[in-house]
């Protein structure tokens, strides 16, 4: 039943992404913190889980956007380049800053985005 639920998530996301260009912090998110809460997760963990379940299906579609703009000649290699090493560093400190937020104070700032 699970893998049905996230199936039908990831599938409405998919075609808000196509029709409306949103998908994980605007639907992705908070369903996931729905179902994470029905599951009977920690409250305190709830929200950590579904940012980093959203965050960790960014990772693959990041990859297979990169490779088709590659295949088109449409990336700018040495810009991805002088990116790359600042934004790893960034999301590095940008996890450790969501592991010290409480899950109350996490879910307060992604409404509030």
């Amino acid at each position: 039943m699970e893998l049905i639920t996230f199936l039908v998530i990831g599938a409405f996301a998919g075609f808000a992404a196509g029709l409306f260009g949103v998908g994980g912090g605007t639907i992705i998110v908070p369903l996931l913190f729905i179902v994470f809460t029905q599951m009977g997760y920690d409250p305190d963990v709830v929200m950590h889980l579904a940012l980093g379940t959203s965050l960790a299906t960014i990772v693959v579609t990041s990859i297979s956007s990169l490779m088709a703009h590659h295949k088109n000649g449409a990336v700018i290699w040495s810009v991805f380049k002088n990116l790359a090493p600042p934004m790893a560093i960034g999301c590095f400190f940008g996890a450790g800053i969501a592991g010290l937020i409480s899950g109350l104070h996490l879910q307060i700032i992604v409404g509030f985005e």
